[in-house]
């Protein structure tokens, strides 16, 4: 059994549960502006087949000068734990395919398998020769 209180509550509750689910009515737009039905903005139809086709960007290696990459290999080999802070010098050499060369200088101290660095300084300029050309 709802008391008028309750009848009165619920009443305001309806009502403004209705307002809240009516549609409100949208602000008027300039002449000549599309309403925005949360699809993006309109095409026009001769404009349509063109943008329909995918796009397709083909990024080609970025072009890089031998310094810049000896920079760049000298740089991850100094991310790898065990590398000499010093004594150690990356000669990049050739254009297409490039190379580099890993020189060991006594300031890097005894190695004990200076040819698994001179190595990896080989895969990583065969990884990088995909990625960047060398330009002088």
């Amino acid at each position: 059994m709802a008391t008028e209180r309750d009848t009165g509550l619920l009443g305001l509750v309806e009502r403004l549960v209705g307002r809240a689910s009516e549609p409100r009515p949208k602000p008027a737009l300039p002449a000549g502006v599309p309403p925005d039905d949360g699809l993006g903005p309109l095409l026009q139809a001769d404009a349509a087949p063109g943008l329909l086709e995918p796009q397709l960007t083909v990024e080609g290696p970025q072009s890089k000068t031998s310094a810049e990459m000896a920079d760049i290999i000298l740089r991850a080999l100094r991310a790898i734990q065990g590398c000499p802070a010093r004594g150690f010098e990356v000669t990049v050499y050739g254009t297409r395919p490039w190379n580099a060369m890993l020189r060991i200088t006594p300031a890097a101290g005894p190695l004990p398998d200076a040819a698994a660095w001179r190595a990896r300084v080989r895969d990583m300029a065969h990884v990088l020769r995909g990625q960047y050309e060398v330009v002088e």
